[in-house]
């Protein structure tokens, strides 16, 4: 019995955000042992979004569409959707009441294009939003059941973790047994993680293995199916046991794992903490570690040192340094590092400086040249120089990919009562 997604509005244009609300959606489903059939995106159109809506019912028996509320698109998905199925649109003033509360907590008028959002389909079960004021609906059509739902991200998994998953028979929507999992990588090219798991591919006709990039991560995704969930469970462990053989500590996490949760889970295991000293990153690593509950347990400060002085007067690099070796250099991100975890007296001290480009690039330091430094309380500081592609944005966030699994695969490699070195290997001059 088919699974279907569409996706309503213009998400996919902005890079950062491609079909994120599709992707939390077909995550969700995978783990349930439920796999996606179709994908649709639609852009804006109302004759083509109720053409598809009206393919979708016909092929498919569960149809999850999700729309942005405040580009209306949800509203526009919802009216559509209300007259494919022929449902009519009523006000509910409880939702009105809440949209009207949250324009005043905000010190605003709510405008009267607002109401469309407390407009609720008959005959549609409310999903209630625990997080937002907008609601989800769910129909019941003959055999087919149609889910909307608001397009923020983090809204929609709440509310599927809710309503829908409790409630749904992943028996009804596949054929046979079916297991899932996905290993998470960091530091390994797409194409040497394909070549490395190629023969692996060919010794099994049971799983197919997909393959998700994004700049230095890679998300691997394995499926299986047979006649069981014993047997389905035994290949899905046999399968990921090889992969993790085969990439070593390049597999950092599993299912929905980040990096910055995996480095803030070690750290606060081992009761070790962290200061950052950034150039080029501008704030992005420390952005990552303060988006995890509980950080303050381990993360410390971070600086964002971007010019010659700002290193100088904040991390205590010595002028030297950089009039000598330049500001993206081995010898200035060493430095970087030690001074910072000299200065907030913590377990690591970790930096990066580079050149992020369009500009600012030579034949002898290239745009994409990136420096990262390790320094620590086990010994003497590391450094490493790396080359990324892609455009500014592709490597400053390359950079801070890096710059986490360099300290995940430095914490992973110290026995978990490792003592601090005995001589003092810090210093910023």
């Amino acid at each position: 019995m088919p699974v279907e997604i569409i996706s309503v509005g213009s998400e996919y244009i902005v890079q950062r955000y491609q079909n994120n609300s599709v992707a939390v959606i077909a995550n969700r489903l995978l783990k349930t042992g439920v796999e996606v059939d179709y994908v649709s995106s639609v852009v804006g159109r109302e004759a083509q979004l109720e053409e598809v809506l009206r393919q979708a019912i016909e092929r498919s028996s569960l149809i999850f569409v999700v729309g942005g509320v405040s580009s209306g698109d949800y509203d526009v998905t919802k009216k559509l959707l209300t007259r494919v199925l022929k449902k009519r649109l009523v006000l509910n003033y409880r939702i009105l009441d809440n949209i009207q509360a949250q324009y005043t907590s905000q010190g605003e008028k709510m405008p009267r294009h607002a109401e469309k959002r407390a407009l609720v389909p008959t005959d549609a079960e409310i999903l209630t939003n625990e997080i937002g004021t907008i609601p989800g609906f769910l129909f019941t059509q003959a055999d087919a059941h149609v889910v909307l739902l608001p397009g923020n991200a983090h809204e929609l998994d709440v509310m599927l973790k809710q309503h829908i998953l409790p409630r749904l028979d992943s028996r009804t929507f596949r054929v046979g047994s079916i297991g899932a999992c996905v290993l998470k990588t960091c530091g390994m090219a797409i194409e040497h993680i394909k070549d490395a798991l190629r023969t692996l591919e060919r010794a099994y006709r049971h799983y197919k293995i997909d393959y998700i990039s994004d700049c230095e991560e890679t998300s691997i995704i394995v499926t299986v199916r047979g006649d069981g969930s014993s047997f389905v469970d035994s290949k899905l462990d046999a399968v990921e046991s090889k992969i993790r053989q085969k990439l070593g500590n390049h597999v950092y996490g599993t299912g929905g794992q980040t990096l910055e949760e995996v480095v803030g889970d070690l750290l606060q295991e081992r009761k070790q903490t962290v200061a950052l000293a950034e150039s080029c990153t501008g704030g992005m690593i420390a952005s990552k570690l303060t988006n995890i509950p509980g950080c303050s347990a381990y993360f410390e400060r971070g600086v964002v040192s971007y010019s010659n002085a700002a290193k100088i007067s904040l991390l205590d690099v010595s002028p030297n340094i950089i009039e000598k070796h330049g500001a993206v250099s081995a010898e200035t991100a060493v430095a970087m590092a030690e001074g910072v975890r000299w200065i907030a007296q913590t377990t690591y001290g970790l930096s990066v400086t580079g050149i992020a480009g369009p500009d600012g690039g030579t034949p002898e330091k290239p745009v994409g040249l990136v420096y990262l430094a390790l320094a620590s309380e086990q010994g003497k500081t590391q450094w490493h120089r790396y080359q990324f592609d892609g455009d500014r944005w592709m490597v400053r966030t390359r950079a801070a990919q890096t710059a986490l699994n360099l300290l995940r695969q430095h914490i992973e490699k110290l026995p978990k009562n490792a003592e601090p070195a005995s001589h003092d290997a810090i210093s910023a001059t």
